[in-house]
């Protein structure tokens, strides 16, 4: 059993915090998984999932968009939402709400959003959140 962290990036920023997940997610001894969202093709053997993107236009980036309308039957399967911006962050709040209706269990009701590249605060509370998906799934 893997944590799928899957997102889009367009300046290396969100690629940042997905890393953050990552770093999480590993120091709880459990295997993460990163994904390009371009390269995604599934979640068989995942146990949590996060997915994160740049927000252009108010919405999430073409290939998380496309996961996103993927991804079914979830079945409360933890989860968790991310990602950074420039001028607007409407992009971590749709997927949220993408991955809400598709069944899953949000861990934290606030995704985590960074304006620009993010802090080392908020890098660190992607890794809190990695480390909770992570904990999840043990249970």
């Amino acid at each position: 059993m893997k944590v799928a962290i899957v997102y889009e990036s367009t300046r290396g920023r969100t690629l940042a915090m997905a890393k953050a997940f990552c770093e999480g997610v590993e120091s709880a001894s459990m295997e993460c998984n990163l994904i390009d969202a371009k390269d995604f093709e599934g979640i068989q053997d995942a146990c949590a999932i996060a997915v994160g993107s740049s927000t252009r236009m108010k919405r999430p980036l073409p290939h998380v968009r496309r996961v996103l309308s993927e991804l079914s039957n979830l079945s409360e399967l933890p989860a968790a939402s991310f990602g950074s911006y420039g001028w607007s962050g409407e992009a971590p709040d749709e997927i949220a709400s993408l991955l809400e209706k598709s069944g899953a269990a949000l861990v934290d009701s606030q995704p985590i959003k960074a304006k620009d590249y993010p802090s080392e605060e908020i890098l660190e509370s992607c890794k809190r959140l990695g480390r909770a998906l992570a904990e999840r799934c043990s249970k």
